[in-house]
């Protein structure tokens, strides 16, 4: 099954694809009221199931939202309606929902459950989080970067936090597209060596780096710190009729 659990289930020319049509999609709908469906309904007559296990807003709307405006229907399991791995196997779970629907987005904590029930699950299943990677959210970035007009090849990205789920699949993109990501972590907050060793074999650029960009001469914290100053006197002045 075409499962979407990592970017590199699908690789760099389907996800270039994706962007494509979202972009396409996108514009097409400028205007409209946001529970019309698209033109062509893709989707019609199918179900997405969405399972969380974990709370969530933009995932959980975005998807929602999504199968609607592509002519389909949500049906939406939480972890406290459903009995996925807890009165029912995650592969009795799987077995189900592979009959009542077209697709399975779900949202969980251990990579090792979607993997599972995508073993079991007879449709495309879909990673709508998990503690390994966060691949949907990595797509809606590359597709900001390209509307940006942004090329992906070649690109300088910069990352200061903790090497998460997030990270892991944007290194991962960074592999698959050709751009390089520096890293600002701290110490036993690294990415996950499996996705950093799997995009520099691809010919990325992963700098991990332990002293971020703060005191660097091209930080720019210190004048934006001032600037609250006047920008504040304008927002003030805006509110109060003055300007």
């Amino acid at each position: 099954m075409p499962n979407f659990l990592n970017l590199s289930d699908a690789g760099g020319d389907a996800i270039a694809a994706m962007l494509s049509d979202a972009i396409d999609r996108k514009a097409a709908r400028a205007g409209w009221p946001k529970a019309k469906p698209d033109a062509d309904k893709p989707l019609a007559d199918h179900v997405l199931a969405m399972v969380f296990e974990k709370n969530s807003t933009r995932t959980r709307c975005s998807f929602d939202i999504a199968i609607r405006q592509l002519g389909g229907v949500p049906m939406i399991l939480d972890a406290g309606t459903s009995q996925l791995g807890r009165g029912e196997t995650i592969a009795d779970t799987a077995r189900v929902l592979s009959r009542y629907a077209d697709a399975i987005m779900i949202r969980t904590d251990h990579h090792d459950k979607i993997e599972e029930l995508a073993h079991f699950a007879s449709v495309p299943v879909i990673n709508g989080l998990t503690d390994l990677s966060h691949p949907c959210q990595i797509v809606a970035d590359l597709l900001t970067i390209v509307e940006s007009d942004k090329a992906l090849p070649g690109l300088e990205l910069a990352w200061l936090g903790d090497g998460n789920n997030v990270l892991a699949s944007l290194i991962e993109a960074a592999g698959l597209f050709g751009f390089n990501v520096r890293v600002g972590v701290p110490q036993g907050y690294e990415p996950d060596a499996g996705f950093v060793e799997a995009a520099r074999a691809k010919g990325a650029k992963i700098d991990i780096v332990r002293d971020a960009v703060i005191d660097g001469s091209q930080s720019r914290v210190w004048e934006e710190a001032e600037n609250r100053v006047h920008a504040q006197k304008s927002v003030l002045l805006w509110a109060l009729g003055k300007l």
